[in-house]
């Protein structure tokens, strides 16, 4: 038993003997006032009034005292409850001599003395309580026969009570024990269902997956950690209404109760992962809601594989198949191009066929890369000289001399990526980035800034350009493949980009610029 039970059955019985300390102050009260009032009709005191009217009162002062004693000698239960009972049964047995003997009926008061020791001490010694004031009786109605003051009869009303005594006693002590182990084995399987509340939550608290609980009005009753992070961390959660920490799930969770549409999906911000949502309600209860919210990330990076897979299998079957003709096309062109019979406009028409000739054969190559790629080897390592290494090699390449500012916040900022993939996923983004800005200020300028995302916690890398920037309508199809605003572009460069971010847990975004540009933002993966 822990030591929070033993304490409240401390408290339970300490209340019980309270009770009977109660009932003797009671009893005390009720005989001092009858033998005031009524002690003719009633026959108390008839023998010996005086010695009546001081164990009356003793009878009170000591039912008094030990209401006050009970509390600070609380540690001393069973020696309290036993000396208190005892002094009962024996102020009784006065009172019941100077009324006359068994005849008064006082003596009935003692079986719920001798009941009360065995309730609440639990043990069989307590039977000797039942002894003890039978013996009384007993003694007291001899007592009378042999001093001429009594008949048999008194003998045989002392036998009964002491046999009630006895039987009391016995049905109380087993009742006692029956309570007890009732009570033992509610307090064990209330401790197992308190272990195992406390096992469910810590489970749920570790799930993966996270978990809200909110009620009817959308205020948080309960939410664990993985859910927690989801929502990039926000501070005061428990209690606070939904709306106040994510207004698109509290968007989602109203549509739900109005729709019914159990399955949704959003994102805490427009850099987060994107959470997949699933609502229901707790045991049928429409006062509470269960909300369980999953990363996405992962499922898209299985479903990613298998695409990638499917598209190997496709370009290996068709690039023959087109390389083929195209490489013929692309060399009948080129004879054709050096014949002194070609006019100019004839000419330009075969460039024409040359330059989209090699447009083509560049989209296979990428295709062909994108799906026979290896698989990502994430390491972790610092960010700061592998972003000075990619600035070197920009400058060393840059058809126009470039601006490039570079600043990593912490400097030892480290992170989990695949250092070749993530090295052509920055140089992809910074020589876009450097022509976009040239030709909109005629200044090659690019802006590498990392951090970490002071909610989610996770490291950051935007690339930042002041070209034209990307309206809102094209900005939700740059990720697509084959979808360009170039006409020299292939469509796959931001798309390549963007699934080997998610090939090694990552993400990449895009960002508006309000001043005026575009920036993209990796979000790097939390290193545990």
């Amino acid at each position: 038993m822990t030591n929070r039970l033993k304490a409240e059955h401390q408290n339970t019985s300490l209340r019980a003997l309270q009770i009977y300390t109660l009932y003797r102050v009671t009893v005390a009260i009720a005989l001092i006032v009858l033998f005031n009032t009524a002690a003719n009709e009633l026959s108390l005191g008839l023998s010996k009034p005086a010695l009546f009217h001081w164990s009356s009162i003793a009878h009170l002062l000591t039912a008094l005292a030990f209401y006050f004693v009970n509390q600070t000698l609380a540690s001393r239960f069973k020696l309290l409850v036993e000396s208190q009972v005892f002094i009962d049964i024996l102020l009784l047995a006065l009172l019941m001599h100077a009324s006359g003997g068994i005849a008064a009926g006082l003596g009935i008061l003692m079986a719920v003395s001798v009941t009360t020791a065995c309730l609440l001490v639990e043990r069989t010694s307590s039977i000797a309580f039942a002894a003890i004031a039978t013996s009384a009786v007993l003694g007291e109605s001899i007592y009378l026969n042999l001093s001429g003051n009594g008949n048999t009869s008194f003998l045989t009303q002392a036998g009964l009570l002491g046999a009630t005594f006895f039987a009391t006693s016995l049905f109380a002590l087993l009742t006692a024990r029956r309570l007890r182990q009732s009570e033992l084995e509610a307090e064990i399987t209330s401790a197992d269902l308190a272990n195992m509340e406390a096992l469910n939550e810590k489970i749920i608290q570790f799930m993966k997956t996270g978990v809200l609980v909110v009620d009817h009005r959308l205020r948080i009753q309960f939410i664990n950690t993985s859910a927690w992070q989801l929502l990039e961390m926000p501070e005061h959660v428990q209690g606070q209404y939904l709306q106040a920490v994510s207004p698109e799930l509290e968007r989602i969770v109203k549509h739900w109760k109005s729709s019914g549409h159990a399955s949704s999906s959003f994102r805490q911000s427009p850099t987060g992962s994107k959470i997949a949502i699933k609502l229901t309600h707790i045991d049928g209860d429409k006062n509470q809601i269960i909300i369980f919210a999953e990363d996405t990330t992962p499922i898209r990076q299985q479903a990613q594989n298998l695409k990638l897979a499917s598209l190997g299998r496709l370009t290996a079957s068709i690039a023959h198949e087109i390389r083929n003709p195209l490489g013929a096309m692309s060399h009948a062109a080129q004879l054709l191009n050096e014949s002194p019979d070609i006019n100019e406009a004839d000419r330009k028409l075969l460039n024409m066929i040359q330059n989209n000739a090699v447009r083509v054969n560049t989209i296979i190559e990428n295709v062909m890369q994108l799906s026979q790629r290896k698989i990502s080897d994430a390491q972790v390592f610092k960010l700061q000289p592998f972003l000075e290494n990619i600035v070197l090699d920009l400058k060393r390449n840059a058809k126009h001399p470039p601006d490039i500012y570079c600043a990593v916040t912490p400097s030892d900022l480290e992170v989990n990526f695949d250092i070749s993939q993530l090295t052509q996923v920055v140089t992809n983004l910074a020589e876009n980035g450097l022509r976009y800005s040239y030709q909109q200020s005629g200044t090659a300028y690019l802006s590498l800034v990392a951090g970490i995302n002071f909610k989610s916690q996770q490291p950051f890398l935007d690339v930042i350009d002041k070209g034209q920037g990307i309206d809102k309508a094209t900005a939700q199809n740059i990720f697509e493949p084959f979808f360009t605003t170039s006409n020299t572009g292939t469509g796959l460069g931001l798309y390549v980009s963007k699934e080997l971010c998610e090939a090694n847990q990552c993400q990449l975004d895009y960002i508006p610029v309000p001043s005026g540009g575009s920036c993209f933002r990796i979000t790097f993966a939390r290193i545990e």
